[in-house]
C-alpha cells in the first residue's frame, strides 16, 4: 500500500500557492494594522479577489490563520469582518503576556548560555532606538514586535511558538494602536531585558519580563480606558 500525504500538485505548483497564500494574508494583516480596515468592518472575498486578482481559494486559505491571530472573526452565516480589540481582550493579553513572554525570556536566555547567535536581536533592539529616536511611531511599533518576535525564536521551543501565534498577533495590533507612551523609557526596558538574555542570565531575564509586562500593563490600560470611550 502506498500512503500519499499533503498535496499531489508538483514541488513548483506547491510552492508558488504556498507564496500566493503567504500574499494575500500579508496584503489583509498590514490593511488591519495599519487601520485600512477599520474593526467590524467586513472583508469581502470578490473585493480582496478583485483588488490582488487572485482566485478566491487563497483567500480562504489565509483567514483562518488570520482569525488565529486575533485579526478577523467568523460570523455564522455572514461572512468575516475585521475583529475589534476590546478592553476585556487587552486585559487578558497582558494576563496571558505575564506568564508567557517570561517563559520566552527564561528560555532564550538559557539558549545563549547555551551559546546561541542572538545577532537578530541585537539588530530588532537597534532598529527600535533608531525608530525611537526618529520618533517614528509605526516604526517604534514594527520594530518592538519584531524584537519579541526574536526573543521567541531565540527561545527555541516549538509548542511555545504555537501557544504564542494569537498572542503576538493581538500583541502587534495593541502596538500600533497605544502609541502614546514613554517610547525611551520602554525601549531602555527592553535594553535591560536583552542584555540579561544575551549574557545568559536566566532569572534576571524572566525578573525584567515580568516587570516590563506589567509596567507595560499599568501605562497601557488607562490609555486604552479613553481610546475606547470607557469610564476612567
Amino acid at each position: 500500500m502506498v500512503l500519499i500525504t499533503g498535496s499531489s500538485a508538483p514541488p513548483r505548483e506547491r510552492e508558488a500557492e504556498e507564496a500566493l497564500d503567504e500574499r494575500v494574508y500579508l496584503w489583509i494583516r498590514e490593511r488591519i494594522v495599519d487601520g485600512t480596515f477599520q474593526p467590524g468592518e467586513r472583508l469581502r472575498e470578490r473585493m480582496v479577489s478583485d483588488e490582488l486578482k487572485v482566485s478566491r481559494v487563497p483567500i480562504r486559505e489565509a483567514f483562518p490563520r488570520l482569525e488565529s491571530e486575533g485579526y478577523i472573526k467568523s460570523l455564522h452565516r455572514r461572512g468575516v469582518i475585521v475583529a475589534a480589540m476590546t478592553l476585556q481582550d487587552i486585559a487578558e493579553l497582558f494576563t496571558i503576556r505575564s506568564s508567557l513572554e517570561v517563559l520566552t525570556a527564561r528560555l532564550a536566555a538559557e539558549e545563549c548560555a547555551r551559546g546561541a547567535n542572538g545577532d537578530h536581536l541585537r539588530s530588532s533592539l537597534l532598529e527600535a532606538e533608531h525608530a525611537v529616536i526618529r520618533e517614528d511611531v509605526a516604526g517604534i511599533a514594527e520594530a518592538t514586535w519584531q524584537l519579541h518576535e526574536d526573543l521567541l525564536d531565540l527561545a527555541n521551543c516549538r509548542l511555545l511558538d504555537d501557544l504564542m501565534i494569537p498572542v503576538n498577533g493581538r500583541l502587534r495590533r495593541l502596538f500600533h494602536i497605544v502609541v502614546d507612551r514613554d517610547n525611551m523609557a520602554v525601549h531602555r526596558e527592553h535594553e535591560a531585558l536583552c542584555a540579561a538574555v544575551l549574557a545568559g542570565e536566566v532569572d534576571l531575564a524572566a525578573a525584567l519580563a515580568f516587570a516590563h509586562v506589567e509596567h507595560s500593563r499599568l501605562e497601557t490600560m488607562p490609555i486604552v480606558n479613553e481610546l475606547l470611550g470607557a469610564p476612567s
